[in-house]
C-alpha cells in the first residue's frame, strides 16, 4: 500500500519532532545503574551473553545482542548505546502519529506526534539504553498492523502483524499483554462482520507466541531473581498508574482527561479498540501481579500511544462546541503548550540526572586528582557502577599519570557469566603497594550508605578503614568516590 505525501506528514512530523527533542540530550546525563548492566552485556561475545541468559536477563537478551552487534561496530560510547533507543522511540511517535490519522484524519495524526514528546517518560526511555523505547515502537507498530489487517484482512497483512506481535515480546514480555487487547479487537471484528479472513489472525499469533515461548519459559523461572522487588499492587497502584506512566501526574491526567473526552468525536468502534489498547493490558497485567506482582510503570508506557491519540482527536475535533469556536491549530498550541509547560520540571530533571550515580563526573574528579600508586576499590553494593565508572575512566586521556587499576579485580563479570564480578580474597596483598584508594561506592543515605563509607559492615572495609583514612569525598548524584590515604601510624589507633 502506498501513501501520498500528504498521508506520510503525521508519521514524519511524530518522528522528527521526538528526534529533535530528546535527541538534544541524548548523553546529557551519563550511563545510569540499568545502563551499567547494559553496557556490561553489550561488551560480551554472543557465547558469554547466553551464559548470562542462562542466569539472568534471559528477557532482555534479545536487545543486549543488538546493541553488541552496534557496539561491535561502532564502538562502546554513550552515542552508540542510546542511539537505538532514540530511533526507536522516534519511530513509536511516527506510528502513534499514523494512528491518530487514520482514526481521526490528519490534524489528529499531527498533534499525536508532536504530543509524544511532551510527554517526560517518552523522553526518557528515548536516551535510556534499556529496551522500553523497543517496546513502545513495536506494541504500537502491532497495533496499528492489527487495525489495519482488520479492515482489509489479506494474508501478508497478517504476516506483518504477526512478526510484529513477536518482536514486540522479544523486546519486552509484558509490553505482549496488548496481545489481550488484539484479541478483544479480533473479537469484536468477527462479532459484527463475520469475515471469515479474520481467522487468519490465528496462525500469526500462534507464531508469534511459539517464537516467544522460550523467553516466557526462561523469564518464568528468573522471575523472582529479577522481580522481588515489586510489590504487589493496590487500588493506589491503578489510581497513581496515568501519572505514573507519564513521570508527571498534570501530564498523565490531563491525557486522559482529553482521552476520555473522545468518545464524543470518536466513532464508536474505534474509540472502543483504542479504549482496549488502553485498559485490557493494564486490567491483565495487574491481574496477574495479583498473584505474581510484575507491574513496574515504565512497562506499560506503550499504553500512552492510545491514549495520545484519544486526545489528540478530542483536540483537534470540530465536533464539540466547546471548542470548535476557535480552529483546531490554535487549540492544538494551546494544549501541546500546557503539556508542555506541565512536563517542563520533569523534562528538566530527566536532561539532568536519572537520578544514579554520576560516574563521568567521579571518573573526571578521579582523573583530575590522581597521582601515582593510586589504585580504585569498589563497595559491596556498586556492582552497576564498576561497568560504568571503567568506561568513563578508559574514555580519558592519561598522559600525566597513569589510570588508577582496579586492584581487587580477580574475574570479570563476563567470565563469571554473571552481572557481578570476582574480587580477590587477599585484600592485604592486593593492597600492600597502593598509597591511595579511591573508595567508589552510593553516596550517603542511597542503599544505607553512611555519611563514612568506612563504617560500611564487611571484612574489606573494615580492613581498609583500619589502615586508611578519608582525605576527600567527590559526591555526584548518587554516586561518591572517597579519596583515602593512610593513616598516620604514629597517631595510633582511631
Amino acid at each position: 500500500m502506498s501513501l501520498r505525501k500528504s498521508d506520510a506528514a503525521p508519521f514524519g512530523i511524530g518522528f522528527a519532532a521526538m528526534l529533535v527533542v530528546a535527541g538534544y540530550s541524548l548523553t546529557s546525563v551519563p550511563l545510569d545503574w540499568d545502563e551499567g548492566a547494559t553496557l556490561s552485556a553489550a561488551t560480551r561475545t554472543p557465547g558469554e551473553l547466553f551464559e548470562l541468559a542462562s542466569y539472568k536477563d534471559a528477557v532482555i537478551t534479545p536487545f543486549y545482542l543488538l546493541l553488541h552487534g552496534l557496539v561491535t561496530i561502532f564502538g562502546e560510547s554513550d552515542v552508540v548505546l542510546r542511539l537505538p533507543s532514540l530511533l526507536a522511540m522516534a519511530a513509536g511517535a511516527g506510528v502513534t502519529a499514523e494512528i491518530g490519522r487514520r482514526v481521526a484524519g490528519k490534524a489528529a495524526g499531527i498533534v499525536a506526534g508532536i504530543i509524544c514528546p511532551a510527554i517526560p517518560s517518552l523522553v526518557f526511555f528515548a536516551h535510556t539504553a534499556r529496551p522500553y523505547a523497543f517496546a513502545f515502537f513495536f506494541a504500537t507498530l502491532s497495533s496499528l498492523l492489527l487495525l489495519t489487517a482488520v479492515q482489509t484482512p489479506t494474508w501478508w497483512r497478517w504476516v506483518g502483524y504477526g512478526l510484529c506481535l513477536a518482536l514486540t515480546g522479544t523486546f519486552h514480555l509484558v509490553a505482549l499483554s496488548v496481545l489481550a487487547a488484539h484479541v478483544v479487537i479480533l473479537a469484536m471484528a468477527w462479532w459484527k462482520e463475520r469475515d471469515r479472513r479474520l481467522w487468519r489472525a490465528l496462525p500469526a499469533i500462534g507464531a508469534a507466541l511459539v517464537v516467544v515461548s522460550p523467553l516466557i519459559l526462561l523469564g518464568r523461572g528468573q522471575r523472582y531473581s529479577q522481580l522481588h522487588w515489586v510489590q504487589t499492587p493496590t487500588w493506589t497502584t491503578i489510581l497513581t498508574s496515568p501519572g505514573d506512566i507519564a513521570f508527571s501526574p498534570a501530564v498523565g491526567y490531563l491525557l486522559l482527561l482529553l482521552s476520555v473526552a473522545a468518545y464524543f468525536v470518536v466513532p464508536t468502534r474505534r474509540y472502543v479498540e483504542l479504549l482496549a489498547l488502553i485498559i485490557v493490558p493494564l486490567v491483565v497485567v495487574i491481574g496477574a501481579s495479583l498473584l505474581a506482582p510484575l507491574w513496574v510503570p515504565r512497562y506499560g508506557i506503550f499504553l500512552l500511544a492510545p491514549v495520545t491519540v484519544l486526545a489528540a482527536a478530542t483536540v483537534t475535533t470540530d465536533r464539540l462546541r466547546a471548542v470548535a469556536v476557535l480552529p483546531w491549530f490554535v487549540r492544538a498550541v494551546a494544549v501541546v503548550g500546557a503539556l508542555v509547560l506541565l512536563s517542563l520540571p520533569v523534562q528538566t530533571s530527566v536532561r539532568r540526572t536519572h537520578n544514579a550515580p554520576d560516574t563521568r563526573g567521579m571518573a573526571s574528579a578521579i582523573h583530575d586528582n590522581a597521582a601515582i600508586g593510586d589504585v580504585v576499590v569498589y563497595t559491596d553494593f556498586a556492582w552497576s557502577m564498576r561497568p560504568t565508572l571503567t568506561h568513563y575512566l578508559n574514555g580519558l586521556e592519561w598522559t600525566q599519570t597513569v589510570q588508577p587499576p582496579d586492584i581487587l579485580l580477580k574475574q570479570t563479570a563476563a567470565a563469571n557469566g554473571t552481572l557481578e564480578a570476582t574480587e580477590f580474597i587477599d585484600i592485604q596483598g592486593r593492597l600492600t603497594k597502593a598509597s591511595r584508594i579511591w573508595l567508589i561506592g552510593p553516596a550517603a543515605n542511597v542503599y544505607g550508605a553512611q555519611d563514612d563509607p568506612l563504617s560500611a559492615p564487611g571484612w574489606k572495609i573494615k580492613y581498609i578503614g583500619q589502615r586508611y583514612e578519608m582525605q576527600h569525598t567527590y559526591t555526584y548524584q548518587t554516586g561518591r568516590a572517597v579519596l583515602l590515604v593512610p593513616r598516620d601510624e604514629s597517631a595510633g589507633p582511631a
